[in-house]
C-alpha cells in the first residue's frame, strides 16, 4: 500500500477521534446534571452514600398531596381526611385529567433525569398509621395510584397505633414507595448533632434490614429543619427531603433545594383541595 495512502487514513481516524471527544465534552458541559454514585455494602442492601449533584436551575409544577389520617374524625381535625372525602379528591384527580406519579418520578424531573406528565400529582402519607393500610389503600388500588408513605418507626408494630411490618410489605408490593419519617418524630431544627445523626441514620438502616429495600427519601418531623439538618439528611445517604412548606411551584436551584421539597396539607373538604392542587389561595 502507498505510504502516503496509509498517512492520510490515519490522519483522518486521528481526525475523527478528536471530533469524537470534543461532541462528548460539549455534551457534559451542557447536560443538565451530574451526578456521582459512591455506594457501600449495608447489610444485604446496596445504599447510596457520598451522594453529589450539579444541578441546572428548573421551575416547575407538581402539587405533592401530604396527608396523616385517612378516618372519619368528629370534630373535624386537621390531620384527619375521611375515607368518603379521600375518595372523592382521588376522584376529582382523575375527573381532571392529573396523573399520579411517584415520588421517584418527581425526583427524577427535579434533577433533570426525567419528565413529569402537564398536570402531575404526587400522593404522600407521614407517620405510617394504620389506618392509611386499612382506608387509604383500597381507595388508591380502586384508582390504580401510587403514593409515598413515611414512615415513624416507633409506631410501628402490634399496638403502637402504627403498621406492622407485614402491612408495609404489602404497600410495597402494591407500588407504593417507602421513605423514612425518623425514629421518634422529634423536631430535627435544633436536635444536638449525635441525636441528628441517630434519627436520620437508624431509621433508614432499620427500614432497609426489615424490608429489603433502599431508603433514599426522607420527610422532617412537622417540617422542621436547619442547614444542619439538611447536611446530615445528605451525609446519611437521603436523595431528597420533603417539608410542610405550602407550595405546588418547585425550584430547583442547587442540590442543597431537593431537602427542601414543598408539599400541601390536605383537608377533609374539597373546595380547598380544589384550590390548593391547583396552586390557588395557597396559606
Amino acid at each position: 500500500m502507498d505510504k502516503n495512502k496509509i498517512i492520510i487514513r490515519w490522519l483522518v481516524f486521528v481526525f475523527v477521534i478528536v471530533i469524537c471527544f470534543g461532541l462528548y465534552v460539549l455534551y457534559l458541559n451542557n447536560s443538565k446534571i451530574s451526578i456521582k454514585f459512591s455506594q457501600k455494602e449495608f447489610g444485604n442492601n446496596l445504599q447510596q452514600n457520598n451522594f453529589s449533584a450539579e444541578i441546572k436551575p428548573t421551575e416547575f409544577y407538581a402539587p405533592i398531596l401530604m396527608y396523616h389520617h385517612i378516618e372519619k374524625k368528629e370534630p373535624q381535625n386537621t390531620y384527619y381526611v375521611s375515607p368518603e372525602i379521600f375518595r372523592q379528591q382521588m376522584q376529582w384527580l382523575k375527573d381532571n385529567n392529573y396523573k399520579v406519579v411517584s415520588y421517584d418520578d418527581f425526583y427524577k424531573k427535579a434533577v433533570g433525569l426525567g419528565e413529569l406528565p402537564e398536570k402531575p400529582a404526587i400522593i404522600t402519607f407521614d407517620d405510617g398509621v394504620i389506618d392509611q393500610y386499612t382506608n387509604a389503600l383500597p381507595i388508591l388500588k380502586e384508582f390504580g395510584y401510587t403514593a409515598t408513605f413515611f414512615i415513624k418507626l416507633n409506631n410501628v408494630g402490634e399496638g403502637k397505633g402504627g403498621m406492622t411490618w407485614d402491612m408495609i410489605k404489602e404497600l410495597i408490593d402494591s407500588g407504593m414507595t417507602i421513605g423514612s419519617h425518623s425514629m421518634n418524630h422529634d423536631n430535627m431544627a435544633n436536635m444536638d448533632e449525635k441525636t441528628l445523626k441517630y434519627e436520620l441514620t437508624e431509621s433508614k438502616k432499620v427500614l432497609e434490614e426489615n424490608l429489603d429495600i433502599n431508603i433514599y427519601y426522607f420527610c422532617y418531623p412537622g417540617g422542621a429543619y436547619s442547614e444542619e439538618t439538611i447536611k446530615a439528611t445528605q451525609d446519611a445517604g437521603y436523595r431528597s427531603a420533603s417539608t410542610t412548606s405550602h407550595k405546588v411551584i418547585h425550584k430547583i436551584k442547587n442540590y442543597e433545594d431537593l431537602f427542601k421539597i414543598p408539599r400541601i396539607h390536605i383537608d377533609d373538604e374539597i373546595p380547598t383541595f380544589v384550590d390548593w392542587v391547583q396552586g390557588k389561595n395557597l396559606k
